[in-house]
């Protein structure tokens, strides 16, 4: 390639990702809550889709009880230096508990039953129920203490708390009080800049890889604007730096496994590989399957380094996470892991379902009763589908074969094979622990969210079978659809990523009955 050639792609790769992060800036900027006619009923219909409310509510830049959940701990944590959101009255607990017993009819037994609950959950305070832009869902209560905590894992919260702090001391700015402002500029620091960084990062990881440039930058301005990650950037979820930490460890390993012989890459890599690993597995515990592959790949090419510097890296942040959860709760044991159970089921809970009646994707095949088959094909390639909503990465498949057979020729060809190899065993693994321990695709949301740091694995896979397709006509016809139908799909949840995706409505236009 020539010098004026290279210096266009340069170009256009700095293109690609300022307007990347210009896209995700402006969305950040006016980030607020709206709500959609079409997603809610009249409140004289009935139904099982949430109502229209009577009175405005009040603005908000949380878009859903999920980040709603985290943002609880941040206020709880700022203003009141505690993980507690909400207290159940324990007095009113003892005192209603027996009255139905002081009935003498089964009728009135029953009523004084009802009464109790409706007095119970009324006597719930804290502001995640006293103050409506604040209410969630995403919370569990202690069955011993009748505390309320967020259901989400504390270290993030725990980060963001460190952000917050120093806006009330600087400009009086409080989560209770100017929560535009707090979420905004918050967002911008844990999102934005380390999106910024994401995008920078992974170019330089594909310059590091033997394939034209040509594919590098299609490859990039699928990262950019054309996966799900794009959506879930203006929102405070564990998925997002997740992804970029997966990414993160992805590029140290390269710095190792690509060091030229003789100079060795040094300890500092292997321990930033093995930081950035760990910190994914905190934000998404299945990823210690990546941690654990990337861990097997260090230590075959560096005994030494994986086991002083990567091995020590990843344990830091999974133990910080520990110490996040002993401050919480007073125990290892993170709230999530009590799901099922009276943390979970207990009166006034999202979860708690005696009669079975409740509807909705968080009840698709609990209540719905769909089968085993057919949530496997709607994760896949239905309406959350992961191949059907990002179709690129439909090519990260033949891009694994040919970077499989292509893995002797250079140093750069094997270590593009490791990364393919990797990323199809991922795959294969979070797919099948998820049709086993997953029944509502993530909930409402523009995807399976939870597979979404396979995102940088998969597009890595991708691309020597999207260099092979540049070569034609047809094949640059087929990336071209590919990359826009999955830009489609991320620009289609950029206004909220806890929206159902464009595919689910097209399947409902169409006659599928969908899960309300």
């Amino acid at each position: 390639m020539s010098d004026d050639s290279r210096s266009v792609a340069r170009l256009a790769g700095t293109v690609i990702i300022l307007v990347s992060v210009a896209l995700v800036a402006g969305r950040i900027a006016l980030v607020t809550r709206l709500l959609e006619p079409a997603l809610l009923r009249k409140s004289t219909d009935p139904g099982f889709t949430p109502p229209w409310p009577s009175a405005r509510p009040e603005p908000t830049p949380f878009l859903s009880s999920n980040d709603k959940s985290r943002w609880a701990t941040v206020r709880s944590l700022t203003e009141e230096g505690t993980f507690v959101v909400a207290r159940r009255d324990p007095g009113m607990v003892r005192a209603t508990a027996l009255l139905p017993l002081f009935q003498t009819t089964w009728h009135g037994a029953l009523a004084s039953a009802g009464t109790g609950h409706r007095l119970r959950l009324a006597a719930d305070k804290g502001f995640l129920f006293e103050e409506e832009a604040w209410r969630t869902v995403d919370r569990v209560l202690d069955p011993a203490s009748l505390e309320y905590y967020s259901s989400k894992p504390p270290l993030l919260p725990v980060l963001a708390a460190g952000l917050v702090k120093p806006l009330d001391a600087l400009f009086g700015w409080k989560p209770s009080t100017h929560p535009f402002e707090v979420a905004r500029l918050v967002l911008l620091i844990i999102n934005l800049l380390p999106w910024c960084l994401y995008l920078v990062v992974f170019r330089s990881l594909l310059d590091k890889l033997p394939v034209g440039e040509g594919a590098r930058l299609i490859v990039l301005a699928v990262a950019g604007m054309g996966t799900l990650v794009h959506p879930f950037l203006i929102v405070f979820n564990n998925h997002t730096p997740g992804t970029f930490a997966v990414l993160f460890s992805m590029a140290c390993l390269a710095r190792v496994w690509l060091a030229p012989a003789g100079r060795p890459a040094g300890a500092s890599w292997h321990l930033l590989a093995g930081l950035c690993a760990g910190f994914a597995v905190t934000c998404e515990l299945p990823a210690l399957s990546f941690a654990g592959l990337a861990g097997i790949a260090l230590f075959l090419k560096s005994p030494r380094g994986a086991l002083a510097g990567f091995a020590p890296g990843v344990a830091a942040p999974v133990l910080a996470l520990a110490a996040c959860n002993i401050a919480a709760l007073g125990r290892l044991r993170p709230a999530y892991a009590e799901f099922g159970g009276p943390w979970y089921l207990y009166e006034g809970s999202s979860w708690y379902d005696p009669g079975r009646l409740k509807r909705g994707i968080d009840w698709a095949r609990l209540n719905l009763g769909e089968s085993v088959p057919a949530y496997a094909f709607h994760l896949t390639l239905g309406h959350h589908g992961l191949f059907s909503l990002t179709p690129f990465f439909l090519l990260a498949a033949p891009g694994a074969w040919l970077a499989h057979h292509e893995r002797r020729q250079d140093p750069g060809r094997g270590f593009l094979a490791l990364l393919a190899h990797m990323a199809w065993i991922l795959t294969a693994v979070l797919l099948a622990f998820y049709l086993v321990k997953s029944d509502n695709y993530g909930g409402n949301s523009c995807g399976a969210r939870w597979l979404q740091w396979l995102t940088p694995l998969l597009l890595v896979s991708a691309l020597p079978a999207v260099d092979r397709l540049l070569a034609s006509r047809p094949g640059r016809w087929v990336v071209m659809a590919l990359l826009a139908i999955s830009v489609m799909s991320a620009t289609a949840g950029s206004g909220n990523p806890w929206r159902r995706p464009w595919l689910y409505d097209a399947m409902k236009w169409f006659g599928w009955p969908g899960y309300e």
